[in-house]
């Protein structure tokens, strides 16, 4: 079946339902928490909540347009049937506080005939580790437990047939209300107060996707790619997960499966990046009330954080899950919070330059962003000499990497830039000189003369997608003769049919096999900076055709057959297609008002 899924959330947590009406993956009562629903991590023993006709029949899965909402039609020779997904978000009385409660509402609408139906209820909690009792409670709900943790499943449907897994012929709507925890409130949820619901969390999206500033070209594909990164921001904490998934292996069958649901600073810089490009910027204020807390007072930053702000746990492996199509470990907590990954300083630093530089923030804390920023310069400046783990996170291969070394160059040159708006002579000659030796250094040893590239790492010729960021950040120029041999030595040697591989170096788990999506589209950006704009577009709207049914995306695609691999949907991904679109959008836009003006 692959990866097609739609994924329905409202900041609070997420769930991945398939295109035949099932939720296999869920965690509760928040993104990293335990599974609930884990049947995408073992078909067997993980648990879903299917309801599917009994007997033949197909299915159409959609999104309502600019929202979060999930269809998903069912036609069958006895009748159709509508299932719409979703978790209630939108704000309530005159704060706009956002009412985002860990619940998932699911509506069953008759539309023709009527259809026999087969409800299948089985919450498998705290990942299938233990069993899960369900009772009923009451006339209107099921309880589900495994001593410690509680699902509230609230329907009008008789609930002994949904008990017994035994089929239901529906006559009119029906609804299913699923709570963590606690018993949803005391309000009169008939189908009504459902459909209430709904359509104020389809208000709630299509407001914030009217708000988004747009090109003329690939709207469809940016809102998509906007609505799934906005589902991955944390409303309590402002952090940003990579992914909601764990484990779904980047190869079917190896091993390289690891826990997404955490905060990655740098990908959750490049979310709010992505965002702001949009115009929307809540989301960049609320990162930053997460990042003055981890950034006080440290001696050095973590490349990935919980969604409180602490420590991520070590990596345990589930041996009783057998993994997604039997490529195990699963993997719960990330290793990679050992690392020291020294690229962090810079994407921090970037993350809270535009408060300093953008009259739109109207800030009373800009003292204390300005000690954050400085601290982070001295800590990249501290680190430069240093080995470190690579964007990539090498396990055991600690080197000088290149883009390590020219994100802590970010770090000092747009806090030079900062400094000097705001007057703080005090540290702009030895920043000055710093930054200037640090460009001096990167520019002399990450260049390879026998690759004839700026390469992975100090002394190697080894090629590395992360290289062709570079102009991007600003330490080169995109005419420069060194950047243009890079690109093309990248599309020479990591592109294989169109797809791009982050590098093709062996690392601690072998040769990667699957290309990776995000540097697919970095050097597609890459192409556009040195005027390769038509190859550009046919790389691109190739790419686009790889996504799933509703346009989603995971981390890797297999180059021979197509098939989406790694976490997802991947937030990276999503950001690669926004700021692509609207860089293709911003060319073609040129060239018509060049056009225009002759």
């Amino acid at each position: 079946m692959g990866l097609d899924y739609g994924l329905i959330g409202n900041g609070q947590t997420a769930a991945l339902i398939s295109k035949d009406g099932s939720i296999d993956w869920c965690c509760m009562p928040d993104f990293d928490s335990p599974s609930v629903f884990a049947k995408l991590l073992d078909v067997q023993k993980g648990g879903s909540f299917s309801i599917q006709p009994v007997g033949k029949y197909t299915t159409t899965q959609t999104y309502l347009r600019n929202t979060n909402v999930l269809e998903t039609i069912f036609e069958t020779k006895t009748g159709s049937f509508k299932v719409t997904d979703f978790m209630p978000c939108y704000p309530t009385g005159t704060d706009s506080q956002l009412h985002a409660p860990c619940q998932i509402h699911r509506l069953i609408e008759v539309l023709s005939g009527k259809p026999e139906v087969a409800i299948q209820f089985e919450p498998r909690l705290d990942y299938a580790r233990t069993e899960t009792a369900l009772k009923t409670a009451g006339t209107d709900h099921i309880v589900a437990t495994d001593g410690k943790n509680q699902l509230f499943l609230y329907t009008k449907l008789p609930l002994e047939p949904i008990l017994k897994q035994k089929p239901l012929v529906l006559s009119d709507s029906a609804f299913f209300i699923l709570s963590y925890d606690k018993p949803v409130n005391n309000l009169d949820y008939s189908i009504n107060r459902v459909h209430a619901e709904l359509e104020w969390t389809i208000a709630y999206w299509r407001r914030w996707v009217k708000h988004c500033y747009l090109p003329a070209m690939y709207q469809d594909e940016i809102i998509r790619s906007a609505l799934t990164l906005k589902m991955m921001v944390c409303n309590k904490t402002g952090a940003i997960i990579a992914a909601p998934t764990t484990s779904l292996p980047e190869t079917i069958g190896e091993e390289r499966n690891w826990d997404y649901r955490f905060c990655w600073l740098r990908d959750a810089y490049f979310v709010i990046a992505a965002l702001s490009k949009l115009a929307q910027f809540e989301e960049k204020e609320k990162f930053l009330e997460f990042l003055k807390k981890i950034c006080v007072c440290c001696d050095s930053i973590r490349p990935l954080y919980t969604l409180e702000g602490e420590i991520v746990p070590l990596e345990a492996k589930l041996k009783h899950l057998s993994g997604y199509q039997n490529s195990q470990p699963v993997r719960v907590g990330n290793d990679a919070t050992t690392h020291h990954q020294t690229d962090v300083y810079g994407e921090m630093a970037l993350a809270m330059s535009q408060f300093f530089s953008d009259r739109r923030f109207i800030r009373e804390d800009l003292d204390e962003l300005w000690d954050i920023l400085a601290h982070l310069v001295t800590l990249s400046i501290e680190h430069f000499p240093k080995k470190d783990n690579g964007l990539w996170e090498f396990r055991n291969d600690a080197r000088h990497y290149t883009f390590s070394k020219l994100m802590c160059w970010v770090a000092v040159d747009r806090g030079y830039r900062i400094a000097q708006q705001l007057g703080k002579t005090d540290v702009l000659t030895q920043w000055s000189e710093t930054r200037d030796q640090m460009r001096e250094e990167i520019l002399e040893k990450a260049w390879n003369q026998k690759a004839h590239a700026y390469t992975q790492a100090y002394g190697s010729e080894d090629l590395d997608a992360s290289t062709l960021l570079m102009p991007v950040f600003g330490i080169t120029e995109a005419d420069d003769i060194g950047v243009r041999a890079t690109i093309l030595a990248t599309e020479e040697r990591l592109m294989k049919d169109g797809l791009v591989f982050r590098y093709t170096n062996q690392d601690d788990f072998g040769k990667p096999q699957n290309a990776f999506l995000l540097c697919t589209f970095w050097l597609i950006d890459a192409l556009i900076l040195i005027g390769e704009k038509d190859k550009a577009r046919r790389h691109f709207e190739r790419v686009m055709q790889l996504g799933n049914h509703l346009g989603l995306f995971s981390e890797h695609v297999n180059p021979d057959t197509g098939e989406l691999t790694g976490n997802f949907p991947q937030a990276y991904t999503h950001v690669a297609i926004i700021n692509t679109a609207m860089l293709l959008a911003s060319c073609c836009a040129m060239e018509c008002s060049c056009v225009h003006e002759v």
